[in-house]
């Protein structure tokens, strides 16, 4: 939206917090009346220029959105928080004009009950109030699930999720749902691969998830990605073309439907792995690898039946037990193999 109405987007706000209370059966009194939130000269301008790039919505109160200003990249968020900002950003003040625009888009749902909002809402407004000039920032924003600001100067597009994903990281570092900070410090060091190899969206969400499956998930995923990596490579080589290895697989399953097979595929990846990290799979699996075995196909057979696991629900997967998994050890030794893995297939 590269130019945002004042009107319309303070009318957008009150709205939501009618229509809240309403639901609830506690409507405002002055419920449909001209009403904004008082900010500055910068706030304005941030109100009416900033363009909403990005966003992630987890849920109705938790969200997290990028906006641009000039050559100022935004990053406001909802229901997190993030009292170590990652070092990329830096921290700003929360101005009328900054939550007006993050209200008005994101429209997350108010944290009080309406009784509260009636208190700040039901004080003044522009046809009862004489000399109105506005509902103060920092009782509005108290509405709302703690609203955070950071700025970034010439970040680039495709770091936005990234950045997301420390933020997020940031939050489950504060509370420790599940996710130890020895985990978490393997997870920071995943930023150091490109923003167009990861998932890092869905790493977003797996950090926010209760369940550490959700986690173990995506971080295969990130295996998964690259699962096409060494045949397409050779097919390449053979027919001596000049192609990305990416987008030679992508033409191989559009015109010919190859696509790798999973099983194989990641004993080839795990074959490039780091001894040590398959040990930290195989341990935190309660699978100590047996004399002799190939340490790559059997981490690679144990990973490929705890993913089935979970996603699948049938009799033969049964067998595998997830109660004994230690996971946090298992997804940092994952994160590892993911690190050095993608960095080999850079190269």
């Amino acid at each position: 939206m590269p130019n945002r109405g004042k009107s319309a987007a303070n009318a957008a706000v009150f709205r939501l917090l009618d229509e809240f209370c309403s639901s609830r059966d506690e409507p405002l009194a002055n419920a449909g009346s001209p009403r904004w939130i008082s900010t500055t000269n910068g706030g304005r301008e941030f109100l009416v220029r900033a363009r909403l790039t990005e966003q992630i919505s987890f849920s109705a109160s938790t969200k997290v959105a990028r906006f641009d200003l000039s050559n100022r990249a935004y990053f406001i968020s909802s229901g997190l928080d993030a009292p170590e900002p990652p070092k990329e950003l830096t921290t700003e003040e929360l101005d009328g004009g900054i939550l007006t625009a993050f209200l008005a888009e994101l429209a997350p749902r108010p944290l009080v009950p309406p009784l509260a909002i009636r208190d700040v809402v039901e004080f003044a407004d522009k046809l009862s109030t004489p000399d109105y000039d506005g509902h103060d920032p920092s009782l509005m924003r108290d509405l709302f699930p703690k609203i955070q600001v950071f700025s970034a100067e010439n970040l680039l597009p495709e770091e936005t999720f990234k950045v997301f994903f420390l933020i997020c990281l940031s939050d489950r570092r504060r509370i420790e749902q599940w996710i130890d900070q020895q985990l978490a410090d393997t997870l920071m060091a995943m930023t150091e691969l490109s923003a167009s190899s990861v998932p890092y969206e869905a790493l977003c969400r797996a950090l926010l998830d209760m369940d550490p499956t959700a986690l173990f998930l995506t971080l295969y995923r990130c295996l998964e990605s690259l699962y096409a990596y060494a045949q397409a490579k050779a097919f390449i080589a053979a027919i001596g073309a000049e192609k990305n290895w990416l987008e030679m697989a992508e033409k191989l399953e559009i015109t010919l439907g190859w696509y790798p097979r999973e099983e194989p595929s990641l004993e080839s990846l795990l074959g490039r792995a780091l001894p040590e990290d398959l040990h930290g799979v195989a341990a935190a699996l309660k699978e100590p690898i047996p004399r002799g075995a190939t340490e790559s196909s059997f981490v690679a057979k144990k990973i490929y039946q705890l993913r089935n696991a979970i996603v699948h629900y049938r009799p033969l997967h049964h067998k595998v037990s997830i109660k004994r998994v230690d996971w946090n050890r298992l997804c940092e030794a994952t994160t590892r193999l993911v690190r050095h893995i993608h960095k080999e297939c850079s190269v």
